[in-house]
């Protein structure tokens, strides 16, 4: 039932379905309250009791399972819980090799000017070094997983107590540049930990973060973003051939039935925003499409967090499931390709919200509760790797683990998924035919 249906039920019936229509007014204000009444539970101070720890599993779409797969460390960063207690000693971070280009990013976050990478961290007893002789009395030893030569590079191991962790930001679907040995299995029984942007690695490092407002720091009055931003929808990319999802041909598709301004290498318009400086024109549109190089699990870059969210844009998403968004974005915040059988039904949505003021506005409504942390070091914007090793340190569990299976956590036939919507549009056109 809808209130068109009301308004335009027949005379002769009309007494009977007014009757109706106010009784599904009296049902709907009945669940707004409820859902409103669980928005308000979910705030709740630390630590956290076990009804508040079932608020934050509910508002992040965790399931008990995903909670307990979550370090000390994931537990503060994702539900903000106050656990784990700072080391009274200090710790000295071995990083291996590449150093150039590690430096390049996580000191000077692209950018002339060398930053402290512990100045807004929780704990500051630690210290990063870059010498090989250190190897052998380091505490951890950082390993690049995507640009080492192969285990025949790896430093002798000093004891059972010295913590090797092996680190990438990029998906599974691009585990090596530079190793000639790919092969996933060649690396168990390195690694104690892993620095991912996964959840549930031991150092998670995500591209950002969304963090619950405390009640006093809600916000009341939203901008009006809908008049703010006169154009509908982006998309930027120097990346044209690299992507086992196909997202180039989809946007191709979908530029058949609405007007996307194509940014980048890959398309007709020109922005000097790629990693070291802002692309400050996508703030004039209602849409980005944040679509990633692969569908891989809890993989959601600065296209995202950035390019979307920074510009007060809505994300049009591509890459992993609904499912992994839902748990690591704000709520109601996105819209996936996965939820339209084609692009052409993509458009037409995209079209109603961009015309449609009340039902745009619903996707920036999580403003008001939540705010998104950008952690990616590009654009200037903070990077928190070499904080989150220290902070791993000191308050995660020291308890042995070893990496014995890597292919079952970051295979790419295991973590990623090929693209389902050619088969969705394969299977449309052939209806009408």
């Amino acid at each position: 039932m809808n209130f068109l249906f009301c308004l335009e039920s027949p005379k002769k019936f009309h007494g009977a379905i007014l009757l109706l229509c106010v009784l599904y007014v009296f049902h709907v204000s009945l669940r707004l309250d409820v859902l409103s009444n669980t928005q308000t539970e979910i705030s709740a101070p630390l630590p956290m009791a076990r009804e508040e720890k079932e608020n934050a599993i509910s508002w992040r779409n965790l399931t008990e399972k995903q909670f307990n797969s979550l370090s000390i460390l994931g537990r503060r960063m994702f539900l903000d819980e106050d656990v784990g207690e700072p080391q009274d000693r200090n710790f000295t971070i071995l990083l291996w090799q590449y150093v150039p280009f590690t430096e390049k990013r996580m000191i000077y976050r692209f950018g002339d000017v060398k930053v402290d990478p512990f100045e807004d961290c929780s704990v500051h007893n630690c210290q990063i070094t870059y010498e090989k002789s250190a190897a052998s009395t380091a505490d951890a030893v950082y390993i690049h997983f995507h640009r080492t030569l192969g285990p025949h590079s790896f430093p002798q191991r000093s004891g059972p107590h010295q913590i090797w962790i092996w680190g990438t930001d990029e998906s599974p679907q691009h585990n090596f540049w530079k190793a000639k040995d790919k092969n996933l299995n060649h690396y168990n029984g390195f690694f104690n930990w892993s620095m991912t942007f996964r959840m549930e690695s031991e150092v998670p490092v995500p591209y950002g973060r969304t963090v619950r407002l405390p009640d006093t720091q809600t916000v009341q009055q939203l901008e009006n973003y809908f008049d703010l931003k006169p154009k509908v929808a982006a998309v930027m990319m120097t990346n044209c051939g690299q992507s086992s999802n196909r997202r180039l041909p989809y946007i191709r598709e979908l530029q058949k039935h609405i007007k996307v301004d194509f940014y980048g290498r890959c398309g007709s318009l020109k922005c000097p925003g790629h990693i070291r400086k802002d692309c400050e024109v996508l703030e004039k549109y209602k849409f980005y499409l944040s679509f990633e190089n692969s569908n891989c699990h809890d993989y959601i870059t600065e296209k995202v967090w950035w390019n979307a969210f920074e510009k007060k844009a809505v994300p049009v998403v591509m890459g992993g499931e609904a499912e992994d968004y839902r748990r690591m974005l704000p709520p109601d915040s996105f819209v996936h390709i996965d939820h339209f059988d084609t692009p052409k039904d993509l458009a037409e949505y995209l079209k109603f919200l961009a015309s449609n003021r009340e039902s745009y506005m619903k996707y920036h409504q999580w403003r008001r509760r939540y705010k998104v942390v950008q952690e990616h070091g590009y654009f200037g914007a903070p990077v928190y790797h070499y904080c989150r090793i220290c902070e791993a340190l000191n308050y995660n569990d020291r308890a042995p683990r070893t990496y014995n299976d890597l292919e079952a956590f970051w295979g790419k036939k295991q973590q990623c998924k090929p693209p389902t919507w050619p088969e969705r549009l394969s299977r449309a056109e052939s209806r009408r035919k």
